[in-house]
């Protein structure tokens, strides 16, 4: 009886221990990474610096932008063609200063990873505020 009692004792003074002592906190998830890309209308130097993978630059452009008086380049999207309104749409959901001058304009050969010459339409959002313009001296 004894020992019944001693070893129900242990047992007791065993889960009280336990008991008084916190338990450990569970250690916090790691924040989301970063991944450091450019969203649509900052500037960009190549399709994997955009979140939306594609980088214009006015040279994909001529004749619309002369690449001898002006460097420009943006993160920015595909659009339908002239006349789409897609552009200002996403200038105004960017926060553009100027909304309504975002524009539909043909491209060529935009994309880093297309080898081959093709013709798209890009959003131009030069003109309504967004992007990166660099004059030629």
């Amino acid at each position: 009886m004894r020992n019944l009692i001693a070893v129900s004792l242990s047992l007791f003074s065993l889960t009280m221990v336990g008991c008084g002592t916190p338990a450990p906190e569970p250690t916090p998830a790691p924040a989301q990474q970063e991944q450091g890309l450019n969203t649509v209308g900052q500037g960009c130097s190549s399709d994997s610096a955009c979140t939306t993978g594609l980088c214009w630059t006015e040279s994909d452009s001529y004749p619309e932008y002369n690449p001898y008086w002006i460097r420009a380049d943006q993160c920015t999207e595909e659009c339908g063609g002239p006349g789409d309104t897609y552009c200002q749409q996403l200038a105004a959901e960017f926060n553009a200063p100027y909304p309504t001058q975002a524009r539909c304009i043909p491209a060529r050969g935009v994309y880093d990873n297309n080898p081959y010459d093709h013709s798209v339409y890009v959003c131009d959002l030069i003109p309504a505020g967004l992007g990166k313009i660099h004059w030629v001296e």
